[in-house]
């Protein structure tokens, strides 16, 4: 299975041209889907804007529509090579489950401030039975015994006094 990678741009539609380019562009985001590839992630690679500038950050972020909190979130603080680029690819891992998600897309300048965003309608569907967090083993701790006899005794002698 090959991945296939969709572009985003911050582009707006143009009002001379009702089919223009940025205009097409956003109309295919109503039905945009993405497979997750087989470790668990999907990547979508975002063109910047011409406001971008060195150490502006760009975000990611997928949440449930009847959600309060994104259920998938990346973020990339742009360096010199990204903006030569014009583009950056931002991946979303740990992909547990098929679902329509809300996706957000911004670009937070100096001192957060919100210079664009972007917001559309996506399905993402999982790879397989989806990602499952490994199991962790943590061991209860042991008794000091010896630790808490002379603590014990500690104790009891200055209570004496």
């Amino acid at each position: 299975m090959s991945e296939s990678i969709v572009q985003l741009t911050f582009a707006l539609p143009s009002f001379e041209d009702p089919m223009s380019a940025a205009m097409s562009h956003s109309m295919e985001f109503e039905t945009l889907s993405q497979d997750a590839n087989c470790q668990h992630q999907i990547t979508l690679q975002c063109v910047l804007p011409e406001a971008a500038h060195e150490s502006d950050i760009i975000s990611l972020s997928a949440t449930e529509p009847n959600a309060r909190a994104a259920q998938y979130y990346t973020e990339k603080t742009l360096n010199l090579s990204d903006l030569e680029q014009g583009r950056v690819n931002l991946t979303l891992s740990q992909i547990a489950h098929s679902h329509d998600f809300v996706m957000q897309m911004i670009l937070h300048g100096k001192h957060g401030t919100l210079k664009n965003s972007l917001q559309f309608d996506m399905h993402i569907n999982q790879f397989g039975s989806g990602y499952t967090a490994p199991a962790t083993y943590i061991a209860p701790p042991r008794p000091h015994r010896v630790r808490q006899y002379f603590a014990n005794m500690g104790t009891a002698l200055l209570s004496l006094f």
